[in-house]
């Protein structure tokens, strides 16, 4: 009977290191945002585009495209998240109730200001495009974060979903389209490699395994 049940033990523990013997992490782009494009506008509009995007709820999708690019989806208890509404919004049309969201600032957009051109009028891609590359030489900066600072903020945060996703086999992340791109970058230098490439569009699924 003693045998039995130490075999039984051994068993058990062997089972548990071979299910978690790779470690995944899912890295999840929001859905795409209820929100009319301006078309051409100007610096001012442009802001306010912007400050409306931020709080624009999402538009209904089918859960079941994105889930099935997870594992077991139905066994997930805890999914880190942007705290920007359009994620959180994503998160409980993906999951519903069933999960715990450990919300993090590290996992909001890339932010920056829109530079500041009298008069001019744009399509607002145009400007979003302008000042995000100026934001990430250095220029316009003002009261953001740097992309630095961004970037190093990142990294001291992967080790929290690196050791989650090596305890319970798999960390899933709902972000942004640019902080997901960053934190792919950091996974693979910290030894993980892309076993599923998504792309960046709304509702991408990125998986990285170890």
């Amino acid at each position: 009977m003693l045998k039995f049940r130490n075999s039984i033990i051994i068993f058990l523990i062997l089972l548990s290191e071979a299910v978690f013997a790779s470690s995944k992490i899912y890295l999840i782009r929001h859905a795409e945002v209820q929100i009319k494009n301006p078309g051409w506008c100007n610096t001012k509009e442009t802001q306010s585009y912007k400050e409306e995007y931020n709080i624009a709820h999402v538009r209904n999708f089918n859960p079941e495209i994105v889930l099935e690019k997870i594992d077991n989806p139905e066994l997930i208890g805890t999914v880190f998240c942007s705290p920007q509404s359009r994620a959180i919004e994503t998160a409980g049309l993906l999951f519903d109730k069933q999960v715990a969201l450990k919300i993090n600032e590290n996992l909001m957009e890339l932010d920056y200001s829109v530079v500041r051109i009298p008069v001019i009028k744009l399509p607002v891609k145009a400007w979003q495009t302008i000042s995000r590359i100026s934001w990430m030489a250095g220029v316009n900066r003002k009261d953001k974060p740097t992309l630095k600072q961004r970037k190093q903020s990142l990294e001291e945060y992967t080790s929290e979903l690196i050791t989650f996703a090596e305890k319970h086999g798999e960390s899933v992340v709902i972000a942004h389209g640019a902080v997901n791109r960053e934190l792919i970058k950091i996974l693979k230098k910290k030894g993980w490699k892309l076993e599923e490439k998504d792309g960046f569009g709304n509702l991408s699924v990125n998986c990285l395994i170890k």
